[in-house]
């Protein structure tokens, strides 16, 4: 259904659009520009990258109007379609010579091939992006320059103490960075980058800090080593350190991309976030802060080469295999989904989510006795906490073969164990109803269910149809139709609404619910009774 909604949104799009353009003298011309446009926005909703970069260097950039032409623009950067962002920033920047996004562009575009490119920072309009990302801008823009810029480590914000330390450190004043790094840590701060930046520094200067980042770093469980200090103390490289004036501009990109990503702002992250790695191709930290702007906006799919030959003494290891795991969900590649999986698993016996994982998978390409196996040996040979989740989906893969007295008994510990989770309390309940039994009991439970999560349309429609089973109709009536407006899409729902309706006398409604059953859905698993209600209603 989402393929067909999309097509049809494309469809209707098209003919506003040539409607729109009907009257002009370039009727051909405009359409055919439209036209890529529009075929572009589609391969982009339906993740066609192949299409996605074709109908993208067919469009005509000067025949777009400047809105799109800025969406074009930020489309460029995160395709790494560099010759079009070049044209494009151009284009911008004539248009109007403040844009935020092309100055910003060039500027660090222009670090990148050593060109001449104060002109586009001074255009840049502040008015878009925190002036404390500019002032560490200049840091590392006249980081080889004699001109100097001073901050007192007494009282700086933590970004530009920690841009102003490292760029001390590169130039040899490490005592004075010392100072700055430690106006840092008086401070209370989350992030791993920051973390990780401080125990680089700390390991040169031989600090007695550096087993505290270190215990940190490793409680974000980014990696499943234990590493200690030597390790690091020989493998520097490993964290990233900033070594240059470009690493400095790459780490000013990705502080840039993470205030975006803070403010919900995710196309914003991405696009800083590409010219950071554009500028720095292997900084791990970025890799990771932009797979989740590109996992937001849809795009994960242009994440997959961060993943590819996975590096065991990565520091981020642990976040990387979890994202190659998702990608390969996603592009349904089960088998090697499960290899990746079973590898990680015999070397790592102890990572508990891991397993849960693998029988989480198990059990949603619905090889149930498999899924119940590797739950079971959880259950029996590990401690852990939340329990309940693994008897809640143990107790799904039971009543999916139809052992049902052992699905049963899961269900309700799990419930006994977390007696205010909706999804327990709805599926324990629905599975009564399905068997026309503790009809009383399954409405007490999603009477409380709904309570919980007033908007879920599946744990309505379970409450509605409880009230059927009740002999409740007006009320089941409420809520079935209740459900269908959040979901009216679904088969199942539609098919309850009908009955509902027909016990209510409403029996045009009650086949005319049913009708929309075989349309939504022409493979019914129960089609035939619903041809039959049709044919006779109940």
């Amino acid at each position: 259904m989402d393929q067909i909604t999309q097509i049809c949104k494309f469809l209707l799009l098209l003919i506003i659009i040539l409607t729109g353009h009907s009257q002009c003298k370039a009727k051909d011309e405009n359409i055919g520009e439209y036209g890529n446009y529009l075929s572009w926005s589609f391969a982009k909703n339906s993740n066609d990258l192949a299409n996605l970069k074709k109908f993208f260097k067919n469009i005509n950039l000067e025949k777009i109007e400047d809105s799109l032409l800025e969406e074009i623009f930020f489309e460029s950067v995160i395709l790494e379609e560099w010759e079009k962002a070049d044209i494009i920033s151009d284009l911008l920047i004539k248009r109007n010579k403040k844009n935020f996004s092309a100055n910003l562009y060039k500027f660090f575009n222009g670090i990148l091939n050593n060109e001449k490119v104060e002109k586009y920072l001074e255009n840049v309009e502040t008015k878009y992006i925190d002036l404390n990302f500019l002032k560490v801008i200049y840091i590392w823009k006249n980081f080889n320059n004699s001109e100097k810029i001073t901050y007192s480590y007494e009282d700086c914000l933590p970004i530009i103490c920690m841009h102003y330390g490292i760029s001390k450190v590169l130039k040899g004043e490490k005592d004075l960075a010392k100072k700055y790094f430690k106006s840092i840590e008086k401070g209370d701060f989350s992030s791993y980058r920051l973390k990780e930046i401080l125990f680089y520094n700390s390991l040169s200067s031989n600090e007695k800090s550096s087993q505290k980042y270190l215990r940190d770093l490793e409680n974000n469980d980014l990696n499943i080593k234990k590493y200690d200090q030597k390790f690091f103390e020989k493998n520097t490289h490993l964290l990233n350190p900033v070594l240059s004036q470009k690493d400095g501009m790459a780490e000013v990109l990705y502080n840039i991309s993470s205030w975006f990503f803070s403010k919900d702002l995710y196309k914003y992250s991405a696009f800083f976030g590409k010219l950071s790695l554009k500028l720095r191709p292997n900084f791990n930290a970025m890799k990771l802060l932009l797979y989740a702007a590109l996992e937001k906006l849809g795009y994960q799919f242009l994440g997959s080469g961060f993943v590819q030959d996975l590096d065991l003494e990565n520091i981020y290891y642990y976040k990387f295999l979890k994202i190659k795991l998702s990608l390969l969900e996603d592009q349904n590649k089960d088998d090697e989904f499960l290899m990746n999986l079973r590898d990680f698993i015999n070397e790592h016996p102890e990572r508990i989510e891991m397993k849960i994982l693998f029988a989480d998978k198990f059990r949603r390409l619905e090889n149930y006795k498999k899924a119940i196996q590797i739950y079971s040996e959880i259950i029996e040979k590990d401690n852990f906490k939340s329990k309940w989740k693994i008897l809640y989906s143990r107790g799904i893969s039971y009543e999916r073969i139809n052992q049902w007295s052992k699905a049963e008994k899961d269900l309700q510990e799990a419930l006994r164990l977390q007696p205010e989770d909706a999804y327990i309390l709805n599926y324990l309940a629905y599975s009564w109803l399905d068997r026309k039994k503790n009809i009383e009991k399954a409405l007490i439970l999603l009477e409380k269910a709904v309570q919980i999560e007033p908007t879920d349309a599946y744990i309505i429609d379970s409450l509605g149809w409880a009230y059927y089973l009740d002999n409740q109709i007006e009320k089941s009536v409420y809520f079935l139709e209740k459900a269908v407006s959040i979901l009216p899409d679904d088969a199942t729902l539609n098919d309850h609404l009908g009955d509902a309706y027909w016990k209510s006398n409403r029996k045009n409604e009650a086949i005319s619910q049913w009708r929309r059953v075989l349309i939504l859905d022409p493979n019914f698993k129960e089609k035939p009774v619903i041809s039959k209600k049709i044919e006779k209603g109940l």
